[in-house]
């Protein structure tokens, strides 16, 4: 016999028990409303009016789980964007400056250049997990002789990674105990491509 599922209750993952009486194989009268498709056991198609474009899945999971959950662990206070090049190509690919903005971010840095100091804000960092970016970040803690009146920034760190970050890289993350002591979060976001169109995207690779 064949089950017949409610197509709601497959989009948001639910599992519908059938009772056994209820299980039987008989034809089911499609609704009025609806065309006949063709002979197919496979569960109902949603309807294109709710699908989503690559592009809106990435806005959303970046908007979402960094900027939305930082800002709300910062208590909605304004904090200082810093990326890499690779992290701005693939913030620029989905968002734009207004969507960031409207999630409490007053400005977008480049962390391999030089850098003026807001200490009065909060910092999130979203970079590609890889050595050059992990010594400037912890570069921004250390103290030194430039960095004589104390770190660059607010007592709020939120560290997000493009993919991956390795055991190594997270060893000198743990030594700097300066930003240690202030990281609210640490998270892999698992974006590391460019959403180019609504339905494709690329993983911006360099030759060799």
């Amino acid at each position: 016999f064949q089950l017949v599922f409610d197509q709601a209750s497959i989009q948001w993952g639910r599992r519908i028990r059938v009772p056994r009486e209820k299980c039987c194989v008989k034809k089911r009268r499609m609704p009025r409303s609806t065309k006949k498709s063709s002979s197919s056991s496979g569960p109902p198609v949603a309807s294109s009016s709710t699908k989503c474009s690559l592009r809106d899945i990435v806005k959303s999971h970046l908007l979402d789980d960094v900027f939305q959950k930082s800002s709300v662990k910062n208590g909605n206070q304004w904090m200082v964007l810093v990326v890499d090049p690779e992290a701005l190509r693939v913030i620029s690919s989905s968002i734009g400056m207004y969507n960031l903005m409207e999630h409490n971010v007053t400005i977008v840095e480049d962390l391999m250049k030089r850098r003026a100091p807001f200490r009065d804000q909060a910092v999130l960092y979203l970079v590609e997990p890889n050595r050059s970016s992990i010594d400037r970040i912890v570069n921004d803690w250390t103290p030194s002789k430039e960095n004589k009146k104390g770190p660059l920034y607010g007592n709020s760190v939120f560290l997000y990674f493009l993919g991956p970050l390795p055991d190594e890289l997270f060893g000198l993350i743990k030594q700097c105990k300066e930003l240690v002591k202030r990281v609210k979060v640490l998270q892999e976001v698992n974006v590391d491509f460019l959403t180019k169109e609504s339905g494709a995207f690329h993983f911006d690779m360099k030759p060799p």
